[in-house]
């Protein structure tokens, strides 16, 4: 009587669990799978959940990241996993966000004193250190280098990364009536590459509907405008034609 080998069924661990998405391992070597959660949290430390706002981040990144790969950008995504789940590279993290504006909003018309809407004659691009106990300061490239941050190579390279990207993705959102006003890129070292990482959905660019102005991002949880799923549910839609 011969003994049946049993099949080894892989189960995810997590790795690493963060305010917006989890990281769990996955099958594939140097590869996780990163799951968006449906928690959202505030700037002021306030935590609630809403159902199906993962798998709208995940469904809507999945397009962009795609629709990025025809220009050759590299980036993390691979391949979606399930509704709210896609493979990524692993990734060496740079701590650096860079945001670039193309519209004056937020804090960026505090800063300067514009209003808001007002369309820059050129994107702006600014960069962040992430450091939760600093609350993400601003920095120019003399606190990167001095403070050992990054290195200029890896700043030339994931500036010029991020207004390419701009430039793409703000084509991409006027040929379906939205404004690209502005987002948050992050970028990590894969071998001798740079490599877009997180994610590029409501949670992290503002997108406001062209004719009306009307912001169908993240702004609508943090001003409580409501009609939060329904606004990224449009853009999902416009997004997919």
């Amino acid at each position: 009587m011969t003994r049946k080998n049993k099949v080894q069924i892989f189960t995810p661990e997590l790795v690493f669990e963060g305010n917006n998405k989890k990281f769990y391992t996955s099958e594939e070597e140097n590869c996780l799978i990163m799951k968006f959660k449906d928690t959202i949290t505030l700037r002021d430390g306030t935590v609630f959940k809403m159902k199906g706002h993962g798998e709208l981040r995940n469904k809507i990144s999945t397009i962009l990241f795609e629709y990025l790969h025809n220009f050759n950008i590299l980036t993390h995504y691979i391949k979606p996993v399930d509704e709210s789940s896609m493979l990524v590279r692993k990734l060496n993290m740079i701590p650096i966000k860079v945001v670039v504006r193309n519209i004056a909003a937020g804090n960026f018309c505090d800063r300067f004193g514009i209003e808001k809407g007002r369309v820059l004659d050129q994107p702006v691009i600014e960069l962040y250190y992430k450091n939760n106990t600093s609350h993400y300061p601003f920095v120019n490239e003399y606190h990167v280098y001095a403070l050992h941050i990054s290195t200029p190579e890896e700043i030339a390279m994931i500036t010029r990364m991020a207004s390419k990207i701009n430039a793409i993705l703000r084509s991409f959102f006027e040929r379906r009536d939205l404004k690209f006003v502005d987002a948050r890129f992050e970028f990590g070292v894969l071998g001798d590459d740079i490599v877009l990482g997180d994610e590029i959905s409501p949670r992290t660019c503002r997108i406001w509907d062209k004719e009306t102005n009307e912001p169908l991002d993240f702004e609508r949880v943090r001003f409580n405008m409501g009609n939060v799923k329904e606004s990224y549910s449009e853009i999902l839609r416009r997004i997919s034609i």
